[in-house]
């Protein structure tokens, strides 16, 4: 997967620009307010891509971000130059200091496709969270609404780039492949190809609230979210 966001991190902003971030963390911070009970205003926002969400979050909290990639990170941090991001695994998050608010958005938690894994990152969570401070876990998909041979395309047409997302995605077992297929063309590079299988996990939303309130975090499920799915939301006891 990190291979992957190396040759994608300098069009990622392009490809998903079609989505409202601004609205979306407008959003957010509304969940934050009703459910953070916490005093401080420290946000930690897992797997945080190039930063885009915390380009609306800023001025809010003070914000530190944490990702895989190294490559989206280097945009992060040209984006948001006054803010600490981080590199390591979400399994393995050991920052030495507490938040009052952690975010892990936009399906990210779905790259962890066994329930170890699974529970080694939240219980990372819930360890990083203040007493009454917020868990806020945003999954692709589970197992209560996953599709199987879903189809999706997403297209940009500018002056000095062309991209096309193209994926028909399967199952198998508990695992979803989404199988996107990247065209990206510019002037000099020509056009390139793509493939990445995304292997997504498919847990119930009943695995997810489980794991959460074992690991301290009096946990539901709130709905609608931010976007297609949504959101488990945990406040740390």
């Amino acid at each position: 997967m990190t291979d992957f966001y190396t040759k994608l991190a300098k069009y990622y902003d392009q490809i998903y620009g079609q989505i409202d971030y601004e609205n979306n963390s407008k959003k957010l911070h509304e969940f934050i307010q009703e459910y953070k009970k916490s005093d401080g205003n420290h946000l930690l926002d897992v797997a945080c891509g190039t930063g885009t969400h915390i380009i609306h979050l800023m001025d809010k909290y003070e914000t530190m971000g944490f990702d895989l990639s190294d490559a989206m990170l280097k945009v992060a941090r040209k984006k948001c130059p006054n803010i600490d991001f981080v590199q390591g695994n979400m399994v393995n998050l050991n920052l030495g200091r507490k938040f009052d608010v952690i975010t892990c958005l936009f399906g990210s938690i779905g790259h962890l496709t066994t329930e170890e894994e699974l529970a080694g990152a939240i219980k990372a969570f819930s360890t990083h969270s203040n007493e009454g401070g917020v868990v806020i876990i945003e999954p692709m998909f589970t197992k209560d609404t996953v599709r199987d041979r879903s189809m999706g395309l997403t297209s940009l047409d500018l002056p000095d780039i062309k991209i096309a997302r193209a994926n028909v995605s399967r199952r198998e077992g508990d695992i979803v492949y989404l199988d996107f297929h990247f065209l990206i063309s510019t002037r000099e590079d020509g056009t390139k190809h793509f493939i990445d299988p995304s292997p997504m996990s498919i847990f119930p939303r009943s695995t997810y609230i489980a794991l959460m309130e074992d690991s301290g975090l009096s946990t539901q499920f709130v709905e609608p979210g931010l976007m297609k799915e949504g959101l488990f939301i945990g406040v740390k006891q």
